[in-house]
């Protein structure tokens, strides 16, 4: 049986830009998709904070350092201010993958800077 589990937990991102002319995605700062592990393209899901939304969409690089911008269709949902949490869920198809996994957590700053970077555990 497969499991998926929450795999990367990006917390506290501002909305830089939402940009209705652009196709769609997330566009993340290069520092946050390294630290994190998170992938190009990488199907990723965006709780907005500030109004209850959630979408699922893809990561791409952003324009800038500390530079979050909503694309395409999400514009609609997310707004220049907002705070998000970016989450990517992994599956794992063993028992000992599962206990032996912990979900990496990245905090950013006001200015979606990195802050911390820890992995979850209780």
């Amino acid at each position: 049986m497969l499991l998926q589990l929450l795999r990367v937990k990006i917390q506290q991102l501002i909305v830089t830009e939402s940009s209705e002319s652009y196709p769609g995605s997330i566009a993340l700062p290069d520092e946050l998709i390294e630290v994190s592990g998170l992938k190009l393209f990488e199907q990723v899901y965006v709780n907005n904070i500030t109004n209850g939304n959630r979408i699922m969409t893809y990561v791409i690089r952003s324009k800038k350092p500390g530079f979050v911008s909503l694309n395409g269709a999400a514009s609609k949902k997310f707004n220049k201010g907002d705070k998000i949490h970016v989450l990517s869920f992994g599956y794992f198809d063993s028992e000992n993958e599962v206990q032996n996994f912990h979900p990496t957590i990245v905090h950013a700053d006001e200015n979606n800077r990195l802050k911390e970077v820890k992995k979850y555990t209780f």
